[in-house]
């Protein structure tokens, strides 16, 4: 085969196969992908990105969304053109500090950063150097970046403090299926690691070849 440049030294593109069944139009992804990124074949025919079908994340399962539903037992094959290698994990790190002025009135407050965690364990709540206790029993609630007081703090010039235990930090960490045997040093593969056992598979070989 004839290559424009240089020729590819190794190249394996994922596919995955869909079934419609003539009313569906949103199918779960094995990757995350951009539309561009992806090669659909539906039924035969090529589809054109972002207007024969788009993709999203939903909760973070990968989706792909075509404009039409597929026909009835309509096959759509997706190939993968490519996979990301590093994804993004979340991972706990440094305080932050919230400080707002009550008003004897006011129970909603938001806090600058959206918290990692809204539990008890994630706060430090301190309101004319008053610990509060987090709980909708007792002195206070979060729901995503809102601090929410179940009576109004007194008024005064930044007299509550919110402390943020937890913060987010993205670390990058290698997907799933995507390290190559370019990657792997020689000699640290133990037949342990192995779905087979190599020499069963040369005795199988050579009974074969006679």
């Amino acid at each position: 085969m004839a290559y424009i440049g240089a020729q590819p030294s190794y190249g394996v593109f994922d596919r995955q196969v869909l079934t419609g069944d003539g009313s569906t139009t949103t199918f779960n992804l094995d990757h995350m992908a951009v539309p561009t990124s992806l090669l659909v074949v539906l039924d035969g025919v090529v589809q054109e990105p972002e207007y024969s079908y788009s993709t999203s994340l939903s909760s973070g399962q990968p989706q792909i969304t075509f404009s039409e539903a597929p026909d009835a037992a309509g096959r759509a094959s997706i190939v993968y053109l490519g996979n990301e290698v590093l994804t993004a994990t979340s991972a706990t790190s440094e305080t932050h500090i919230d400080e707002f002025n009550g008003d004897g009135s006011t129970v909603a407050f938001t806090m600058t950063r959206t918290p990692a965690a809204n539990n008890a364990a994630n706060f430090a709540v301190f309101v004319d150097n008053v610990w509060q206790r987090y709980g909708a029993s007792y002195a206070y609630t979060t729901v995503g970046s809102t601090l929410t007081f179940t009576s109004a703090p007194p008024a005064g010039t930044n007299n509550i403090q919110c402390i943020q235990l937890n913060g987010v930090n993205t670390l990058n960490t290698v997907a799933d299926g995507s390290i190559t045997s370019a990657k792997i040093a020689d000699g640290t593969i133990a037949r342990v690691d192995l779905s087979f056992d190599p020499e069963d598979d040369a005795t199988a070989l050579a009974i074969a070849l006679g």
